[in-house]
């Protein structure tokens, strides 16, 4: 069976590279594949999908292969025919599917093959011939690049990890860019090093669009937001927001902020085998250097031989320091500092030639009260990358200690929290007990609740959740006109059977949930039911079978993740949930919490509570999908499902 196992992980693997070869060959190669094929394979696909008898790990390898197929179908055939259209269509129907083999293997601790998963899922977004499909525009896509990314940077296969966080770049907003920078920045300097190594020569303009269309788009975009009116606030305040002198304060702002990502996106660092020095000049005690940024011109003083010992030792000097700015719409170089063996060093500088009136952005972006003018020289335009080690807070978390306090008393709103961490018959949920805690001092103190308002259940039996939901149910029917939020941190469990979902007490295994589990179905029920004005609901926790160490809650000892049903939302809620069904809710071991509370918490206390809960969901969501690939190598992607009564005001809502 091991052997088995083997050589289909080999046979996956060739059909990877089949996919990706077929992504890159000319149509000419379509080795034959039709229409008729494709159509066919993927009738097959789905009847497998259907069958309960096909493993996972059967039906995936069968995905890969019928998207193989697909793929080149696509590329063969001429745009315009009635084949073309249906194969591309396949294509967007195949494409989660792959996506969700990514997933699965994930989840699976099989890297090797969740990486060519999501390779594959990647290389179809990306594909010329499905750019008008917004595959890439889907809310899941950033995260599966982000994790492509980091796998192939961590295996140090640099071109494509460079191919692949430029895209990420390309399909995020440019505040998520700070964070990638340095290891694109990285990436593209292996890859020239290995082309030095092989005698090509980086040429730093090849593929570096002007500044101005690189910035163009990005300042359009984000004037084109801010000018919208809220329709929460008032036309004095939109005046006062919006108007020629605040315009171009913000005009300025994005350029300088372009400015810096441009060069450090683009900026090329250079070594002394990118650079040639030239015969020294006496009279001037300078040599000349050519760089692939233009001539330097490097003062050294002819005193005590160092202008000798420099050109001596020229091929063991070390170049640091490089800066960068942008000049006639292209980068350039500002200053670099040059150290010899023995521990002298010699800086360029060209700040006196710091001008940016040449570069200007030509186009008028959003607002025609704003006139651009031409770009200023700033300091934004230097590069700031910088390396720094994470701060670890030693037994208590950032977020457990300055929690901010809100003043005024919010009477009408009621939490309840369950934490169950110390199960008797499955493992623990380790810093379920915090997540719990911690989330009550931030209902005290942050959202303003009254004690008596907070009600909580530290773990909870089977009795104890039925006595949380009979003590809300008296709540609510005494103060009819009150806002709930409700709280759980634990396992979660599915029936094997039916695939609905459990919330599970302390005193259960998950194998009887019928009868001693509490179900998300009827839990929903009671919360629409309850007739408030709202009800938020935070559920930090997973339905999958799984826990957070990789163990398995299931009574089968096949230890698979399981994809729940959706359950309806109906009422006044909105959930957030920690995962999407099938996924694993992770701990934050150096941060002491969950990973979805933590992030909860860390939007409270930034905010003081005064955030949305839009704001607050695209922020824990953001978060944990990057946090997870990293610290985790696995997805996690935390949801937010609003009740349809609750769709056209969820997100300008807020907890206080």
């Amino acid at each position: 069976m091991q052997r088995l196992n083997k050589q289909k992980r080999i046979n996956i693997q060739h059909k990877v590279l089949g996919l990706v070869l077929g992504l890159l060959l000319p149509a000419s190669t379509a080795w034959g594949q039709t229409m008729e094929d494709a159509d066919k394979e993927y009738k097959a696909l789905i009847e497998m999908q259907n069958d309960t008898s096909v493993t996972k790990e059967r039906f995936f390898e069968a995905t890969l292969a019928c998207s193989q197929t697909i793929v080149t179908v696509v590329k063969s055939l001429p745009r315009g025919v009635e084949d073309y259209a249906t194969a591309k269509s396949l294509l967007m129907s195949i494409c989660p599917l792959v996506k969700s083999g990514a997933g699965y293997y994930s989840q699976e601790n099989k890297d090797d093959l969740a990486v060519n998963f999501a390779q594959a899922a990647v290389e179809i977004s990306m594909m010329n011939e499905m750019r008008d499909q917004e595959l890439r525009t889907t809310p899941d896509y950033p995260s599966l690049v982000y994790f492509l990314a980091s796998h192939k940077f961590n295996a140090r296969q640099f071109e494509p990890a460079a191919k692949y966080l430029q895209e990420y770049m390309d399909v995020t907003d440019v505040s998520q860019h700070e964070k990638v920078l340095s290891f694109l920045r990285a990436a593209k300097n292996q890859v020239a090093k290995q082309q030095r190594e092989e005698g090509v020569f980086h040429d730093v303009n090849q593929g570096v669009p002007d500044f101005d269309i690189f910035a163009r788009e990005s300042i359009r975009q984000s004037l084109d937001k801010w000018k919208v009116k809220d329709p929460y606030e008032t036309l004095s305040e939109y005046k006062e927001r919006v108007n020629e002198e605040t315009a171009k304060v913000k005009q300025k702002e994005l350029q300088n902020i372009l400015m810096d990502e441009y060069v450090q996106r683009f900026s090329y660092k250079m070594s002394i085998a990118d650079m040639q020095l030239k015969p020294y000049d006496a009279d001037h005690q300078s040599f000349l250097i050519s760089s692939p940024y233009g001539d330097i011109v490097l003062p050294v003083p002819r005193t005590n031989n160092e202008a000798r010992d420099f050109e001596g030792n020229w091929n063991e000097v070390t170049v640091s320091d490089q800066k960068f700015v942008i000049a006639n719409k292209k980068l350039a170089l500002a200053g670099v500092t040059f150290a010899t063996p023995a521990g002298k060093t010699y800086v360029y500088s060209n700040q006196q030639a710091l001008a940016y009136s040449d570069t200007q952005v030509d186009a008028n972006f959003a607002l025609d009260l704003v006139d651009y003018g031409k770009l200023e020289n700033s300091e934004g335009s230097k590069s700031k990358t910088t390396i720094s080690k994470q701060e670890v807070v030693i037994g208590v978390s950032d977020v457990d200690v300055n929690i901010p306090v809100n003043r005024r008393a919010n009477e009408n709103t009621f939490a309840v929290i369950i934490a169950n961490e110390k199960y008797s018959l499955v493992p623990t949920v380790p810093m379920a007990g915090n997540d719990g805690k911690i989330f009550a001092e931030y209902c005290k103190k942050t959202l303003g609740l009254p004690d008596e308002n907070i009600l909580q259940y530290p773990d909870a039996t089977y009795g104890k959740m039925l006595r949380a939901m009979k003590d809300l149910k008296n709540i609510a029917s005494a103060y009819p006109d009150i806002k709930v939020i409700f709280y759980y941190a634990g396992h979660g469990v599915p029936n094997e059977a039916t695939r609905d979902a459990f919330l599970l007490p302390i005193d259960a295994d998950g194998k009887q949930t019928e009868e001693v589990c509490y179900p998300l179905k009827k839990l929903y029920a009671e919360l629409s039911a309850l007739g408030t004005q709202s009800v938020i609901v935070f559920l930090d926790a997973c339905f999958s079978g799984a826990t957070g160490d990789g163990k398995s809650l299931m009574a089968s000892a096949r230890g698979v993740e399981i994809e729940t049903n959706e359950e309806e939302v109906l009422g006044n809620l909105v959930i957030f949930s920690a995962t999407t069904s099938g996924q694993t809710a992770y701990p934050y071991k150096e941060r002491s919490h969950g990973l979805f509370t933590y992030y909860l918490l860390k939007k409270l206390q930034e905010s003081k509570g005064n955030t949305t809960l839009g704001e607050l969901g695209n922020y824990i969501t953001k978060n944990v999908q990057q946090r997870s690939v990293l610290i985790n190598h696995k997805i996690q992607t935390p949801t937010v499902t609003p009740s349809s009564g609750m769709l056209e005001r969820w997100e300008k809502m807020k907890l206080k």
